[in-house]
């Protein structure tokens, strides 16, 4: 698009200018959308209760699928044996990384490619098998069944020390997902010349997102084409992630999400819940339901990782800040996934300081893999530089 073609989107609008520096914007007498009432088109059937989430879709001859998970940080899968569990009542499909479904299918974490179930497990809750049957109890009681034998391998869940020599490797290459780094100005000279300087480091710790809605979805096959009812804040994502994983057409996957009971960041993408749960619907030939557990979606849908950051603010006695100097380290989790993403996005931009140096280190450690809790890591960097920013530190 041509950079004249945006007054398209404006003819006939008066649309505010961005005053010079030092200048005041002019106040704004009449607005059209701030402070005016804005009805919700979706009011009545959310506090009616008649609008239909994914967790509410029942269809005929539906069955419900359940999911084997690790129950170790870092271990192998030596044996498994599911033979008790496929004969047991009412069971319908029964997946493991052994079968014909799964044996080429790969996951994606960014540009780390790993198999669908995957013997080595790298965080609790990874998962190794799942089972569809006619009620989520004999599901449950299938999945019971499934004899696995583990290697326990040593593990990690401190991300300060994934950069010890010392320290158990997530993966052969080592421990660090990457490295981010930023500067402008001279930094050194900054410092010099501030009447105050003041260093902090600041901790904040691993959170969970916890909708009300759990994650899921409900999988049926027409044919070759694939229908998913998913909790998701993202239909495209979700469809593009099947289509990719199943190597099937765009045009032969679709995805509703009407409604969603919560997300905030981790219904951003699909799980490999998903995924099971359409094989295990082509298997069957009936329509799967893959609700999680609540003790699943603690494990294996994404947090807020836990960061260290360190922070060196100097200032002028007249409030000026001369220079700012911000280094943190921040888990993925088991597989690469934006532990540090934007963590230093505000001390880069937030406060007008001529003197910028930022270095981030996003390292491995044996967890579920982060996702964005409402937005990347800057959440976390904007606690860390207010405190330092607040006059009483000074």
């Amino acid at each position: 698009m041509a950079q004249d073609d945006n007054i398209y989107y404006t003819r006939g609008m008066e649309v505010p200018e961005t005053p010079e520096p030092g200048a005041e914007p002019e106040f704004w007498e009449k607005t059209a959308v701030v402070g005016k009432p804005s009805p919700r088109v979706d009011g009545y059937e959310r506090l009616s209760g008649t609008a239909v989430y994914p967790s509410d879709i029942k269809l005929p001859n539906m069955i419900y699928g359940a999911i084997l998970r690790c129950p170790h940080p870092n271990a192998r899968v030596k044996k498994l044996d599911a033979g008790r569990a496929r004969q047991m009542p009412g069971v319908r499909a029964l997946i493991t990384g052994d079968s014909d479904e799964t044996k080429n299918l790969k996951w994606r974490y960014d540009d780390f490619t790993a198999p669908l179930l995957d013997s080595h497990c790298r965080f609790e809750g990874e998962a190794v098998a799942a089972v569809a049957a006619d009620t989520p109890y004999q599901a449950t009681d299938a999945l019971a069944a499934i004899n696995v034998e583990y290697e326990v391998l040593p593990h990690l869940a401190d991300h300060d020390r994934a950069m010890d020599e010392n320290a158990p490797k997530v993966h052969e290459t080592g421990n660090l997902v990457g490295k981010d780094e930023y500067s402008r100005g001279d930094v050194k000279n900054g410092f010099a010349r501030a009447d105050s300087v003041l260093e902090r480091t600041y901790h904040t710790q691993c959170e969970l997102h916890t909708p009300m809605e759990l994650h899921g979805c409900v999988a049926n096959w027409e044919g070759d084409r694939l229908t998913i009812w998913e909790s998701s804040q993202g239909v495209y994502a979700v469809q593009s992630t099947i289509s990719e994983v199943l190597d099937l057409p765009f045009s032969r996957v679709r995805v509703i999400g009407h409604y969603m009971g919560g997300g905030f960041g981790s219904k951003l993408q699909p799980g490999k819940y998903t995924v099971l749960a359409a094989l295990m619907a082509r298997q069957a030939a009936r329509p799967v339901k893959m609700i999680l557990t609540r003790e699943e979606t603690y494990l294996s849908v994404g947090n807020r990782p836990a960061s260290t950051m360190h922070l060196k603010a100097g200032v002028r006695s007249d409030g000026t800040l001369t220079a700012l100097d911000f280094q943190c380290t921040a888990p993925s989790g088991a597989y690469p996934a934006g532990g540090t993403s934007l963590m230093d996005w505000l001390v880069r931009d937030l406060y007008q300081c001529d003197n910028v140096s930022c270095r981030s280190n996003d390292v491995y450690i044996n967890a579920g893999p982060a996702r964005p809790f409402r937005a990347p890591g800057h959440p976390q960097g904007s606690w860390a530089l207010e405190q330092m920013i607040d006059g009483q530190n000074f």
